[in-house]
């Protein structure tokens, strides 16, 4: 008598190849820096999600110290549902909360950590030769981070705006428009 064949059997190394991609996506690092330099905090930002394949999205960011050493990044929907939270300790990244994983906001904090840094205090935080800051010939300033060899980030600051308001472009196409929160009473 011939045994069936179960083509199913084939299923759970599939899954456990999905697992491992899944899995090593979510551990993906930010690229954090060297040490974390002092930032003006606590800040709350608007923050506008770009992406080629995603919709474009609206959040809050607020972002501020707690005890010695950890930053406490947290981001909001427009109607205050957290889409993010996280600690950011001894130069490791991890949950606040029950949220799930979200390496996308991840890279905007780190982004914005880049971003925040005073330029005198680059040189302490970030590797010599990763950063970089230029004046661009329209009056905008330009902040660029490299990662083996290529851009990782790029920050413009538009001529004639604030400096709290400016573009975060990412290398996987995703750009964010940050500016101040507008309080109103």
């Amino acid at each position: 008598m011939q045994m069936p064949r179960f083509h199913c059997l084939r299923l759970p190394g599939a899954l456990l190849i999905a697992a491992s991609a899944f899995l090593a996506g979510c551990a993906s690092k930010s690229i954090l820096p060297e040490h974390v330099p002092e930032l003006a905090l606590p800040r709350s930002v608007h923050v506008i999600q770009h992406g080629a394949e995603t919709p474009t999205q609206d959040a809050m960011l607020v972002a501020q110290k707690e005890a010695a050493g950890v930053l406490r990044w947290s981001l909001f929907d427009p109607l205050g549902l957290p889409l993010a939270r996280q600690l950011l300790q001894d130069g490791q990244w991890r949950n606040d909360g029950f949220l799930p994983p979200n390496p996308t906001a991840r890279a905007l904090f780190s982004a914005l950590i880049f971003a925040w840094t005073p330029q005198a205090a680059l040189a302490n935080a970030y590797p010599a030769g990763s950063w970089s800051q230029i004046l661009l010939p329209d009056g905008s300033y330009q902040r660029q981070l490299q990662q083996n060899g290529r851009t990782h980030w790029t920050i413009i600051w538009p001529s004639g705006t604030s400096p709290d308001t400016f573009n975060v472009y990412g290398v996987d196409g995703l750009r964010w428009q940050i500016s101040p929160l507008k309080e109103t009473p």
